[in-house]
């Protein structure tokens, strides 16, 4: 990771700089708020460098901080770019304020013009809200794919579908509902069949206006081949190996919970379930599985959360 430089920030807005990093590091916004909580709002208030739009300095200090962990950049250098940015802005307004106020007659305030301001105020709220119902009504639901990132070829009988749309939307894959997390986010192993598979994904908003994402999912010959463990008599057999870190895992078996503790690296558990298998890790970059003999790999990134994957029969 290139190191936060002086020279660099001379020709551009530390706003810019950090738009710059993200799009270099392939982030969209929705990943950095997952990552950081930050949202989204203030996220693009700062790549604008519009200060007016942020919060009180302890937050935005801490959103510098945040950002600088995720981009592997030293938080103190993105802190004195921003004091400096904001002192600068705040001499510059001092200036205008005080030129306007030796150029500009005094306003003076009546009832009239209190009256004035309300209805200009009234007006323009129901035009924003009118206009606001008709761009949601006519807009498509967000809707990213995270794995698989595109079409592949693969030696497994499974995949594990993730990714994420808008805050109530729902999802379906191959018109089979699933599930969706209250932020957004799904997770779903899909059972493949030998040769071409067609995955359909669609987001559909309250409007029923959809987004659609296809991914076409190759499965050699291979794929016969179990990994790992004996087949079971169970419908839904899984297998997670925990490394190279800790990892804090949930795992329903049936609607029963049957762990929520952290495991240690290096354990291996193994389950077994009939209807269906929910899993949840603190760190999917620590978490591997196995489903009916076809190993899925590692489920995500280092220090990534996933919640609620689904393994059906």
């Amino acid at each position: 990771m290139t190191a936060f430089q002086t020279k660099k920030l001379k020709m551009e807005t530390l706003g810019e700089y950090l738009k710059e990093t993200r799009e270099s590091l392939r982030f969209t916004k929705e990943q950095i708020y997952r990552l950081t909580q930050i949202p989204i709002i203030f996220i693009g208030a700062l790549e604008r460098s519009d200060h007016s739009a942020l919060p009180a300095d302890v937050y935005v200090k801490g959103f510098l901080k945040s950002l600088g962990a995720v981009y592997k950049i030293d938080a103190e250098v993105l802190l004195e770019q921003y004091s400096q940015e904001k002192g600068l802005e705040k001499s510059i307004r001092g200036v205008g304020e005080q030129h306007r106020r030796y150029a500009m007659p005094r306003l003076a305030i009546t009832p009239k013009t209190i009256s004035f301001f309300l209805v200009s105020v009234v007006i323009l709220l129901t035009g924003g809200y009118l206009l606001w119902q008709v761009r949601s009504v006519s807009r498509a639901p967000f809707l990213e794919v995270a794995s698989p990132v595109s079409d592949v070829s693969i030696e497994s009988r499974s995949i594990l579908l993730r990714g994420s749309t808008e805050i109530g939307a729902r999802v379906f894959v191959n018109e089979q509902e699933v599930l969706v997390e209250e932020n957004g986010d799904f997770s779903e192993v899909i059972n493949l069949v030998q040769g071409t598979n067609n995955i359909l994904i669609r987001a559909e908003n309250k409007f029923q206006n959809f987004t659609e994402v296809n991914r076409i999912i190759l499965v050699t010959e291979s794929a016969t081949s179990t990994v790992g463990d004996p087949v079971l008599a169970s419908k839904i057999i899984v297998a997670v190996t925990i490394g190279p870190e800790d990892v804090l895992l949930n795992i329903v078996v049936d609607g029963e919970e049957k762990i929520n503790e952290i495991v240690l690296a290096g354990e291996k558990l193994i389950f077994n379930a009939e209807e269906e298998l929910i899993l949840s890790s603190e760190n999917a970059g620590s978490t591997r599985v196995i489903y009916n003999g076809q190993d899925l790999g590692i489920l995500g990134k280092s220090g990534e959360a996933i919640n609620g994957v689904r393994f059906t029969p």
